[in-house]
């Protein structure tokens, strides 16, 4: 494989900067209106961990225009009108001089020619790279002859609609501007900041409260804040471990917060008697015929997910052998540990294709019904390195869904280089073996993700490529050609 140069990241944020000043001078000079233009935003990055990274484009908003637009009050935030790039008079635009074109395949060579962390190494060099833009193109802009069509808060900033998205325009704009730009960003981390240094039993009451949507007035909590930060209360309250068990049961009581209290549950992961025994309980009790009923419905399913999550699979076969609840609800918990909903988990269970395998002899019926729950493109769970030989071992288990699940699982490169020696060999031989033609699919597009890992496969590819029965294996394993070619040429994955 040629070697890339290393990257002249100086030279990369110089480009970016002549470029994007390139673009918004021009527009500038062309706006008639004095005091006009509030923001220009770097706009529309994409990022894919251990693939692309496509760089933003500029855009430029006027006050002229966004009265127009007649904005209602959003609360001072990335996600309003103001702050929305897409709606600006001047969105999106892009340069294709080949100074850019130069800077975006030297991003793609430094942040794919190497494993994960390198990955992660350049995005992050790149983030600081657009901020350092941000912050030189805002004083070139106000110390140019067009510096009258600019307000007097004029404000540059890199735009991401992400959690993410604050902390880089807050570093962007600095902490006064921010404050005055972005109010309602800047009130939820003062807040934030406020919460965290409350005493460890009000800062879980405050937690709670917010996952009830309830007000706490004692703890300086408004209903308004509660109902915003239900979600993030989600986080705090997984994070609390443990300590988070006796009120989240009680929780569990509740139809409003049975869903969120039951998943918390399976994703803090403690399996006492109590705990599984307050699950078993909600799963067996009847649902209401009220206006409630579709949410205590979701609420008893949620549940059953959690007890799954926690190994109690066991017994949910129990129940849908003596029909106390349906095979339909069963499948979907038993699959559940199998998809993404387990990775926000604190330490979730190992990997255990076994609940699965045994179906065909206690419950057949279930089979079909997990198969749909499971099929691919449905979303799977992150390997930790110690799960690589279950996932191995699935690859060779007598059921298609696992062995199509332990396919997709495996192709991930951020396992590491040792759980690559040990997945590369499973997935080639599933590839060259496996009688189902999804499971040899997804091998190929696994031992593709692994690239240079899997380089050695190379005669395989090319026999797969010539000979698979699958017109859609053969066409992926020629896209998986096409890697090791480019990998071999120095050329960044497409």
């Amino acid at each position: 494989m040629a070697q890339a140069p290393a990257m002249d990241w100086q030279a990369f944020e110089q480009t970016l900067l002549d470029e994007a000043r390139a673009l918004v001078l021009p527009a500038l000079q062309a706006h008639p209106l004095r005091g006009d233009v509030y923001a220009v935003a770097l706009a529309g990055m994409y990022r894919e961990l251990d693939g692309p990274i496509y760089l933003p484009t500029v855009s430029m908003g006027s006050e002229t225009a966004l009265a127009e637009a007649e904005p209602e009050d959003e609360g001072g935030t990335l996600h309003s009108l103001r702050w929305n790039p897409a709606d600006w008079n001047w969105p999106e635009m892009s340069s294709d001089s080949p100074a850019m074109a130069s800077a975006q395949a030297a991003l793609a060579a430094e942040a794919q020619g190497g494993d994960v962390a390198q990955w992660e190494a350049a995005d992050r060099r790149c983030v600081d790279a657009l901020v350092s833009v941000c912050h030189r193109l805002r004083a070139a802009l106000q110390a140019s002859p067009v510096a009258d069509r600019l307000t007097p808060g004029f404000a540059m900033l890199l735009h991401e609609d992400s959690d993410e998205g604050i902390a880089i325009a807050q570093r962007c704009v600095g902490e006064e501007a921010f404050a005055r730009l972005l109010p309602g960003h800047a009130a939820d981390l003062a807040e934030a900041r406020r919460v965290a240094e409350l005493p460890d039993a009000e800062r879980l009451r405050y937690h709670l409260a917010c996952l009830a949507h309830q007000p706490a007035p004692e703890l300086g909590l408004t209903r308004a804040q509660a109902q915003r930060h239900g979600e993030a209360a989600q986080g705090a309250l997984r994070a609390f471990g443990p300590a988070a068990i006796p009120a989240l049961l009680s929780l569990l009581e509740r139809t409003s917060t049975q869903c969120e209290a039951a998943r918390l549950l399976g994703e803090i992961g403690a399996a006492t008697p109590e705990v599984v025994g307050a699950l078993r309980t909600q799963v067996l009790k009847a649902v209401p015929r009220s206006s409630m009923r579709h949410r205590a419905q979701a609420g008893r399913n949620i549940c059953a997910g959690a007890l799954a999550h926690l190994g109690d699979s066991a017994w949910l076969l129990q129940q849908t052998q003596a029909g106390t609840l349906s095979d339909e609800c069963v499948a979907q918990d038993l699959s559940s540990p199998y998809g993404a909903f387990r990775n926000h988990a604190l330490d979730p269970l190992p990997l255990d294709y076994r609940p699965i395998e045994s179906l065909p002899a206690v419950r057949p019926a279930l089979l079909p019904l997990v198969e749909q729950w499971l099929r691919p493109g449905s979303g799977t769970c992150t390997l930790r390195p110690h799960e690589v030989d279950e996932a191995v071992r699935g690859l060779q288990s007598p059921l298609t869904v696992v062995r199509q699940h332990a396919a997709m699982a495996l192709g991930d490169r951020a396992l590491g280089a040792e759980a690559g020696a040990r997945a590369v060999p499973a997935l080639a031989h599933a590839v060259a073996h496996d009688g189902d033609e999804t499971v040899r699919y997804l091998a190929v597009l696994a031992l593709d993700y692994w690239r240079g890992e899997a380089a050695a496969e190379r005669p395989l590819a090319e026999a797969t490529a010539a000979s698979d029965a699958s017109t859609k294996v053969r066409d992926a394993a020629q896209r998986w050609i096409q890697m090791l070619d480019d990998l071999a040429a120095g050329v960044p994955p497409r």
